[in-house]
């Protein structure tokens, strides 16, 4: 599964836009109705809109060759969060991954996730780290298994390596629906809890249905 796009409203477009084209150096096209970002195969687009409790959670695909440069060239420009003492984060033995976690515009918890089953990917040529898509999308959900069920059901998404009544992964490691019950926090925070406000992931799927809507404000396309 690929994530093709991610829509999500911020308070304030402008600051957003500096953030993802001045500190992280993602080409933004940007208007007065919104922006759009682009992350390696991926879009994420942004409107504006009112305010919302909780925090949306966006993870980008990293390449593993390039992890020590994406840990140095992220550190001057953002605070990275950490985990035990760690700015490190090792994935488990089925994730076979190392992440950096960091705050975007408005408490976002954004991840740079380098996986294991990216190693062959050829990097690229530039003093930057490259940035494959958007990896990972939170989600969260009053009741997971009952989300769970619904997506696999309705557009044939399969479960990844984590399934409970507050965690579940659904997708391959080429995208990833993260599922979280609605008063679990973002790791690594211990306070920063999911958002509930507007958001809208397009993704490649073989489902013949297009549109799953999992509360009034989340929804799942496909296209």
């Amino acid at each position: 599964m690929k994530i093709l796009k991610v829509s999500i409203t911020v308070r304030d477009l402008a600051k957003a836009v500096q953030f993802y084209r001045d500190v992280l150096l993602l080409p933004v096209e940007a208007s007065t109705a919104g922006a759009e970002v682009t992350i390696g195969s991926s879009r994420l687009t942004l409107t504006t809109g009112g305010s919302f409790d909780g925090a949306h959670h966006l993870a980008f695909g990293i390449l593993p060759s390039e992890f020590e440069l994406a840990h140095e060239w992220l550190a001057p420009r953002v605070s990275i969060l950490k985990a035990d003492g760690s700015e490190v984060i090792f994935g488990s033995d089925d994730w076979r991954s190392r992440s950096l976690y960091f705050l975007g515009p408005e408490g976002i918890i954004l991840e740079f996730i380098a996986r294991e089953a990216d190693a062959s990917t050829v990097p690229g040529q530039g003093e930057n780290p490259r940035m494959l898509s958007i990896s990972e999308v939170g989600i969260g959900v009053e009741d997971v298994l009952a989300t769970v069920a619904t997506l696999a059901e309705e557009l044939a998404i399969p479960h990844y390596y984590d399934l409970s009544s507050t965690f579940a992964s659904m997708g391959s490691h080429d995208g990833l629906l993260i599922v979280v019950h609605h008063e679990r926090p973002w790791f690594p925070t211990k306070s920063s809890q999911p958002a509930r406000g507007p958001l809208t992931v397009q993704i490649e799927s073989p489902a013949r249905k297009s549109r799953v809507n999992l509360s009034s404000r989340i929804s799942i396309v496909t296209g």
